[in-house]
């Protein structure tokens, strides 16, 4: 069955990094990956490897190894027509485009000659490339209630130091569930210390850096966010009580709280953009 076209789809927040890009392409309907070509022809998009990233039909289905693979080998992405999960994909190498060449990079750094994982940096990156969330700014105690699961704290009382981050949906999977947006749809997060509301160039430069550098090791090193929960993405979050429902937003017991410090106190001494860097 066909995805149905969303003329508006890049209107509420959590899509704002993508718009520019969907404004280019227009709202009559499906762009072609001829359109999709233009843009990443003229923004020069390039892979890990400095080859020219294009959006090609996708004639087969293909396994992860097959997919990156490819991608780094000819800086061709497999991409189906008129289908929202490969075209917010393709939205997304244009908005982020060092990340997702790195979150490539990594991917086929890690995959076995026969395709499967070798081991948890590979898991990592894929679960990040579907379903990762960045929160880049100055505040790394807002960004340590969080990976506590100290949910009142981070998202009610400490509510406006959330003006001073910079929030993204990197995940193409996480973007397409927020489509048709329901309360449990989860991304997995990381945060990177930088000046206070760093623009989108800023915080692509540092993400690509912070995979790169080997940065997140395993898929605990992200920690989960109920992406509605985010202020000013959803009108019912304003109401504190949003917060208190514990099916979606799910308390940390003592023992993987303890661990959730130490794997914050790790992940921010790995971060390469120290606050101030560009």
């Amino acid at each position: 069955m066909a995805d149905t076209w969303q003329t508006d789809f890049s209107a509420p927040p959590p899509f704002a990094h993508l718009r520019p890009w969907h404004r280019q392409l227009g709202d009559a309907g499906w762009p072609s990956l001829d359109d999709l070509n233009r843009l990443a022809a003229d923004q020069g998009l390039l892979n890990a490897r400095g080859l020219p990233i294009r959006f090609q039909v996708q004639t087969q289905r293909c396994g992860q190894r097959q997919y990156e693979s490819a991608i780094l080998a000819s800086g061709q992405v497999p991409t189906r027509a008129d289908n929202w999960h490969d075209l917010l994909n393709a939205l997304t190498w244009l908005a982020l485009p060092r990340t997702k060449a790195a979150l490539n990079g990594v991917q086929c750094q890690s995959l076995g000659p026969d395709g499967t994982p070798r081991g948890p940096t590979s898991d990592a990156a894929t679960l990040f490339d579907e379903s990762g969330l960045v929160l880049a700014g100055p505040d790394s105690g807002l960004a340590a209630a969080l990976r506590g699961r100290q949910w009142h704290e981070a998202c009610v009382t400490r509510r406006q130091d959330w003006a001073a981050l910079t929030v993204i949906a990197v995940g193409h999977a996480v973007l397409e569930k927020l489509l048709n947006p329901w309360a449990g749809i989860t991304a997995k997060c990381t945060f990177i210390p930088l000046p206070a509301n760093p623009d989108l160039a800023s915080v692509d430069q540092a993400l690509a850096r912070l995979w790169e550098a080997g940065g997140i090791q395993q898929p605990a090193d992200l920690f989960p966010l109920a992406v509605l929960g985010v202020p000013g993405w959803w009108p019912a979050n304003e109401a504190a009580g949003f917060y208190d429902d514990a099916t979606v937003f799910r308390p940390l017991s003592r023992a993987r709280r303890d661990q959730a410090c130490t794997d914050t106190g790790r992940a921010l001494q790995a971060s390469p953009g120290a606050a101030g860097t560009s």
